[in-house]
């Protein structure tokens, strides 16, 4: 009887200590799961020097405000991370995260890898109708979002005032039309030997895409384009009347053919460059220089060409991917934007940046030869987000560069580039 009370109470004892066990680890797993684990996502861009600086102090301020998500950025060299994006894609080992230049959106939208942004930009309360349109265009695959514009920059006019002094004109006024900037050319090159008025990209290099991106703005200002509705539209009289321009600047002897960078050597009074080489020129050149719009026919149809970089995310998870959603509402919102393109000397992407007077005062006092850049991201156009766009440029800028050294005729330099476009994007 005692042996069996006995295994009565030990019996009794073990369930209550079984239960007691069970009750605590139960309790345990109440408070853990009270308690967010957080998601880390990588972030993959190319951004070095003091853009890369900003980036990283952008995704650290993220990351102390979202203590549920950890942003780990990773730099990739430019010319080595469109590869490894699309190494990535083929392995499935995609990050959650990237921004990459605007060129490369047409073949990650065609991947099918992109997530689609429409329904988490609604969660995230973005804006996307205070994006500039010509930007969203990059992003936009059968009426959806894939990415969104973090950055851009615009093509304006440099001008040496050490040379418009020497040369007697006024290093307060810059030419404003394409007939006062063929005038102060003729007046440089002619009252200071060996100086050339203005130069402009005359040869194809690697891609032809320097050389296209160059005469694109004038194609506009003139009234053409470069491609429409899946055709060539360049040759005609309003493309004539803009190659007609440059090569006439050339004939006369007053820019250069085959030459890059006299500007830059003191040796060229003025150029169409980005807005970047505001930041480069004033630490690196020994004369003062000056900005302004880029000229424009008497018509006055401002337009300039565009460039920067877009983020998106990959399809990953759905933790990974709300992350991912919220990093690109945090880093493209006006607020973020403003500090951003303070550190960078990014153009803005959103008309309320451009018009944040927090922006305009701090452009004017800082570094007021970006101020023609912000004026005239308005005006600039996108240039095709479409996957026969390098190979399309690549032709126009073969045919083009034959006029600009006297080979053959405007007209003929048109015509054969608007073959060699149209075989390119029938391809």
């Amino acid at each position: 009887m005692k042996k069996h009370l006995k295994a009565l109470i030990a019996s009794v004892l073990c369930t209550m200590l079984v239960i007691g066990f069970s009750g605590c680890k139960k309790d345990n797993n109440s408070s853990g799961s009270d308690k967010k684990e957080k998601t880390v996502v990588e972030f993959w861009h190319y951004w070095d020097g003091n853009n890369g600086k900003a980036i990283n102090e952008m995704v650290e301020n993220f990351n102390k405000e979202n203590k549920d998500i950890e942003v780990k950025p990773v730099f990739i060299p430019g010319d080595q991370l469109m590869t490894k994006i699309q190494a990535g894609i083929s392995s499935k080992s995609t990050p959650a995260l990237a921004a990459a230049d605007i060129s490369g959106m047409a073949k990650l939208r065609a991947s099918g890898a992109l997530l689609e942004l429409d329904g988490y930009a609604k969660e995230n309360n973005i804006n996307i109708d205070s994006f500039y349109p010509s930007l969203l265009e990059y992003g936009k695959q059968d009426g959806k979002i894939y990415s969104l514009p973090v950055s851009t920059n615009n093509l304006a006019l440099f001008y040496n005032k050490d040379l418009f002094k020497k040369a007697g004109l006024d290093p307060a006024a810059p030419p404003k039309t394409w007939t006062e900037l063929q005038k102060y050319s003729e007046i440089i090159s002619s009252k200071i030997p060996g100086t050339y008025g203005f130069e402009f990209f005359t040869q194809v290099g690697d891609n032809g895409e320097g050389l296209t991106w160059q005469l694109q703005p004038y194609l506009w200002q003139a009234g053409a384009d470069f491609i429409k509705d899946g055709k060539a539209a360049f040759n005609n009289e309003n493309g004539e009347k803009a190659l007609n321009f440059l090569v006439g600047l050339i004939n006369k002897k007053v820019a250069p053919v085959g030459s890059w960078d006299d500007f830059s050597k003191g040796k060229c009074a003025m150029v169409v460059d980005g807005s970047w080489m505001v930041g480069i020129w004033k630490d690196s050149v020994n004369f003062d220089f000056g900005t302004s719009m880029i000229p424009v026919p008497e018509e006055n149809k401002y337009a300039t060409n565009m460039g920067g970089e877009q983020i998106f995310a990959f399809k990953k998870n759905d933790n990974e991917n709300k992350a991912a959603a919220k990093f690109i509402a945090y880093l493209t919102d006006t607020k973020t934007q403003i500090e951003w393109d303070k550190k960078t000397f990014f153009m803005p992407v959103r008309k309320e940046v451009a018009e944040s007077q927090e922006y305009i005062d701090w452009v004017k006092n800082t570094e007021p030869r970006l101020m023609p850049f912000v004026e005239q991201q308005k005006y600039a156009h996108a240039r095709p987000s479409i996957l026969e766009y390098p190979a399309a440029s690549l032709e126009f800028a073969k045919e083009i560069e034959k006029s600009y050294y006297g080979k053959v005729s405007v007209k003929e330099a048109l015509s054969s580039a608007e073959k060699a476009v149209n075989s390119a994007l029938e391809k």
